[in-house]
């Protein structure tokens, strides 16, 4: 398989580093203090024409793949800010809305997550669920031409801002519909964002659902069909998260050789003694084969292929050598990598989050696991 970008492909990139060193570095500092983002990064990225990357344009969008969207996520992830996750989720719920949504939804609601004026929300997760879809009490009761909306949901990004959400809930049939809703409705508010480990601004609130109308037209894909379009949107985060998680990983190795250069013992630099050597090596080689799977796993979305095996093993296999990655570019910074003032401390508290969001690393193996089991044969 060629990997060789493209002429389109190699500016995207050029242009995701130059934003990431233009308009993301210089807020680390003061949104590590805050623990929210600026207020008009949303704007700066349609501007800049990362939203609605894989959108059509006679909806707003740019048209793109999704490898184009992984390689611009991997230099914003060189940052370690919860930015990049910004970018990346609003392409993929617009990407979810344009793929299930009739051409009504489609029309109304994504020029506004393209435009950079909207913040999408994806929220499934409960205080008493996460990746069980029975375990859900949210419910969604008929009245007339809409349905009422009652429950609570956990951790739903960017749930406090302007904008509509992809909610899922128990119709009265007991099956799980999707419902865009509007974050401004009478009913819905929200907790304080819950204070993270790592990625500072990342704005996971819990909602309140009280007798939230949503009409029935707003219903996305069909009723009761609503946990396959979760399934297939979290295939797609899978790949966006792992593309985050190799952009950091190679932020480690290039914070790891800086230090290696300049850091001497007995008048050599750590780079000069052969130990120090090879665990740079550990790390590129490491780095190069998360980065490639993902792109393989990324052009299999692309070409209209099912991933959700695929995004789940490219994880299984990503997240821990990503996590072994960033530890031992810390144990090359020695006491100074514990050290806020040193980048690889965030990039480290930031690539723990993999193994736990986004679905556990032990829910990944009973998805490959039970695929296999279901086999015919290899």
């Amino acid at each position: 398989m060629d990997f060789t970008l493209s002429g389109e492909s190699k500016m995207m990139v050029k242009a995701a580093r130059d934003f990431a060193e233009q308009e993301i570095e210089p807020t680390v500092a003061t949104v590590e203090k805050e623990d929210a983002l600026p207020d008009d990064l949303l704007q700066k990225f349609a501007k800049a024409r990362m939203l609605g990357m894989m959108v059509p344009k006679e909806y707003g969008g740019i048209g793109s793949t999704t490898v184009n969207v992984v390689l611009i996520l991997e230099e914003l992830a060189k940052t370690g800010s919860a930015a990049a996750f910004l970018m990346a989720f609003c392409n993929s719920v617009a990407e979810t809305i344009y793929h299930w949504g009739s051409e009504d939804l489609r029309k109304r609601f994504l020029p506004p997550l393209c435009d950079g004026t909207n913040y999408p929300a994806m929220a499934f997760t409960e205080p008493g669920t996460g990746s069980d879809p029975t375990a859900i009490t949210t419910t969604a009761t008929p009245d007339g031409d809409h349905y009422v909306l009652n429950g609570t949901k956990r951790f739903v990004t960017h749930g406090h801002k302007k904008g509509y959400g992809v909610f899922y809930a128990k119709d009265e049939t007991e099956r799980i519909t999707a419902f865009m809703v509007d974050k401004g409705s009478e009913g819905y508010t929200w907790s304080k964002p819950w204070a993270l480990m790592g990625l500072a601004g990342q704005g996971l609130v819990d909602v309140f659902l009280k007798d939230v109308r949503a009409p029935k037209e707003d219903i996305l894909g069909e009723k009761g069909k609503g946990f396959y379009i979760l399934l297939r949107w979290i295939a797609g985060e899978r790949v966006q998260q792992m593309a985050f998680m190799v952009g950091m990983g190679q932020a480690c190795l290039d914070e790891s050789l800086r230090y290696a250069k300049e850091r001497m013992v007995r008048g050599r630099a750590l780079t000069a003694m052969q130990g120090f050597q090879w665990m740079l090596a550990d790390l590129h080689a490491s780095i190069e084969a998360c980065r490639w799977w993902t792109y393989r796993v990324a052009a299999k979305q692309d070409e209209g292929g099912d991933i959700e095996v695929d995004s789940a093993a490219l994880k299984l296999f990503v997240v821990p050598t990503i996590q072994e990655v960033a530890r031992k570019a810390l144990q090359i910074h020695g006491s100074y990598g514990y050290c806020r003032d040193y980048k690889i401390e965030r990039l480290y508290r930031t690539i723990a989050h993999a193994g736990v969001t986004a679905g556990s690393t032990e829910i990944q193996k009973t998805i490959v696991g039970s695929a296999l089991a279901r086999s015919k044969g290899i």
